[in-house]
């Protein structure tokens, strides 16, 4: 049988079902979301962006290496808290 429809392979057939479910509350909730989304885009681009103050991120980088030195430190002593435990365990 396969040798008589070698070239012309038949395809595979899908099962699709769309539905029929309305829900207008749904639609006008969206339309909702729609409108006031484009009030704010269009508030938005009427202000001014602020500008960026030199140095604003060097700032930032170091109140960031600040916390997480000390969060490296809390978590070296946690581990020597352990070591300590397991070794005085041991003897």
């Amino acid at each position: 049988m396969a040798i008589f429809n070698f070239f012309k392979m038949p395809k595979v057939r899908q099962y699709h079902h769309e539905y029929i479910y309305y829900d207008p509350d749904k639609e006008e909730r969206e339309e909702r979301l729609k409108r006031v989304r484009q009030q704010l885009a269009s508030e938005s681009s009427n202000k001014a962006q602020p500008m960026l103050r030199k140095g604003v991120f060097q700032s930032q980088r170091k109140t960031n290496t600040a916390s997480q030195q000390s969060r490296n430190i809390r978590l070296m002593l946690l581990i020597g808290v352990v070591v300590a435990l397991i070794v005085w365990y041991m003897r």
